[in-house]
């Protein structure tokens, strides 16, 4: 018997939007990855199945001792959260200091039970994430991002160790070698494991497929490239169906055009009839009266056909609208003549490398910044954008920069999101602005919802669509845009950073991502 289930499950939002509904299904593979676009709820439901949120309707069963990674949105948590309290083993550090200090109560002892070497083990990881003169009771804020996903991941993995445990995003924020230790971690891993993620080394690990639409979960019982195949199966098949449905509708259209031509000329021959009086009258009205009989049983069929018809093509026109890939505009400017953007002359900065650094970058320049969690990639972009003051040296800016965080502080939650892209883009009219958000995703009356109910991702986007539309000579700073992307929205924003002509410096670790960008130059801190 599967050791999670679930049945019926529904979730809607306070303001009655619907997220998902009926959802029933059991994990019954030892590596699943939940798959879906930003905002169908994938969080939502992991949440739901952690118990930490209540369904709107449903049941959740589980007799297993479960785990949870929450998706990190905000990577430095609470200022004066400390290590342990982070990664979630502040109770097990305290048990071990009270049993050190002799208070031996069987509490204690059932805390620290299998972790009692847990400070030397805690001490080793430390060194491995090249952490220095850090305790369980420093600060989490003092580490960076991708430090702490390790740490949160590796307290699951090797000291809480439940039979059951759900990865909500946890390559967000790691480099390289970190997400070549998760990979690991994963193999290694004794007991059922449910992967959410748009990064296409980790579903690669998986041996089942899940895909969370508005229509309801998919089960692609396949790896992670099989289901790519038959998603594009499925679009083909879609576009093919729609084709010939609205072939349907143009013969149709036809055949009701040439029946009213003919309708026409049997009308004009009987006028003619009845003004040369060749033929009763009675008879000729009895023939137009079956002609008409005729005409209404003809008209109701038809609409009868084109009524299915429609209904059978709107049908299948959302089903494409959730299979086949969004679209993801950049405003276009002029191309002008490359020049300097920004020097720096022996900058030293906050946090991260201290070794001083010089550089020259062009407004044409497409730049990938790369190096090891803790290097100061993120510190770089602040200082370059005059969020953090370098210790020392020189930095000259000569051109307008954007700097799109992970944290998403440029989106106010206040604000719909038509509010939002207007509060900033002050050259775009109403109707541009609609625009650039259904080729997000948001269409209609989406554009009213306020951006306190997005999602990570969706946050992501509408922040990107921000940034890329304030001004057409704009020099943008991406830090990690594609952590909170979907695997379609992936694609489609490398695909408009390769067209973009402005410049930018970019901060990811996804290898697919960077390399179907096509960056120009590569700067390793």
């Amino acid at each position: 018997m599967p050791q999670l289930q679930a049945f019926n499950l529904c979730y809607q939002h306070g303001n009655g939007d619907v997220v998902f509904k009926d959802l029933s299904f059991s994990l019954t593979a030892k590596v699943t990855a939940l798959v879906g676009r930003n905002g169908c709820g994938k969080s939502i439901l992991a949440s739901i199945l952690a118990k930490q949120k209540e369904p709107s309707s449903g049941t959740v069963i589980c007799n297993s001792a479960f785990g949870f990674y929450r998706q990190m949105n905000d990577v430095n948590q609470a200022d004066n959260q400390t290590i342990a309290e982070a990664i979630g083993l502040e109770p097990v550090f305290k048990a071990l200091d009270a049993i050190n200090q002799g208070q031996v109560t069987e509490q204690n002892l059932m805390l620290v039970e299998g972790n009692w070497d847990l400070e030397e083990r805690f001490n080793a990881e430390l060194v491995r994430l090249g952490v220095n003169n850090k305790t369980p009771n420093s600060l989490s804020k003092h580490l960076s991002g991708g430090q702490l996903s390790q740490l949160k991941l590796w307290a699951l993995f090797t000291c809480i160790k439940p039979d059951i445990l759900i990865l909500d995003e946890p390559s967000n924020h790691l480099d390289a070698k970190g997400k070549s230790w998760l990979i690991n971690q994963i193999h290694n891993f004794k007991g059922q494991l449910l992967l959410i993620s748009h990064d296409q080394e980790l579903l690669e690990q998986a041996h089942e497929i899940w895909e969370l639409t508005s229509l309801g979960l998919t089960y692609f019982g396949t790896c992670f490239s099989e289901y790519q195949t038959q998603k594009q199966q499925q679009v083909t098949a879609l576009e093919n169906k729609l084709n010939h449905v609205v072939k349907q509708q143009n013969k149709l259209k036809a055949a009701e055009q040439l029946q009213k031509q003919k309708t026409q000329k049997r009308a004009g021959q009987g006028a003619a009839l009845r003004r040369s009086g060749s033929q009763p009258k009675v008879l000729i009205d009895s023939k137009k009266d079956k002609a008409s009989a005729n005409l209404s049983s003809q008209s109701k069929n038809t609409a009868k056909r084109e009524g299915a018809l429609t209904r059978n093509k709107q049908e299948l026109c959302s089903q494409l609208e959730q299979t086949k890939a969004q679209q993801f505009y950049f405003a276009q400017s002029v191309e002008i003549k490359p020049h300097k953007v920004l020097s720096l002359e022996d900058v030293l900065l906050a946090h991260g490398t201290q070794k001083p650094l010089n550089l020259q970058v062009f407004s044409d320049d497409k730049i990938h910044l790369t190096g090891a969690n803790g290097t100061g990639k993120s510190t770089l972009l602040k200082t370059l954008n005059q969020d953090i003051p370098a210790k020392a040296g020189q930095l000259h800016c000569n051109q307008a920069l954007y700097y799109l965080d992970q944290h998403f502080t440029l989106i106010n939650d206040e604000l719909t999101l038509l509010e939002n892209i207007m509060l900033y883009c002050k050259n775009l009219d109403e109707s541009t602005a609609r625009t650039l958000l259904a080729s997000i995703g948001f269409r209609k009356d989406a554009v009213f919802k306020h951006a306190a109910f997005l999602s990570g991702g969706e946050k992501m986007k509408l922040a990107m669509c921000i940034v890329s539309n304030i001004e057409s000579t704009a020099f943008l700073l991406l830090d990690e845009p594609d952590n909170h992307l979907d695997l379609e929205s992936k694609q489609l924003l490398a695909q408009s950073l390769k067209g973009f002509k402005g410049g930018f410096i970019l901060v990811s670790h996804d290898k697919y991502f960077v390399e179907s960008i096509g960056c120009s130059r590569q700067i390793v801190l």
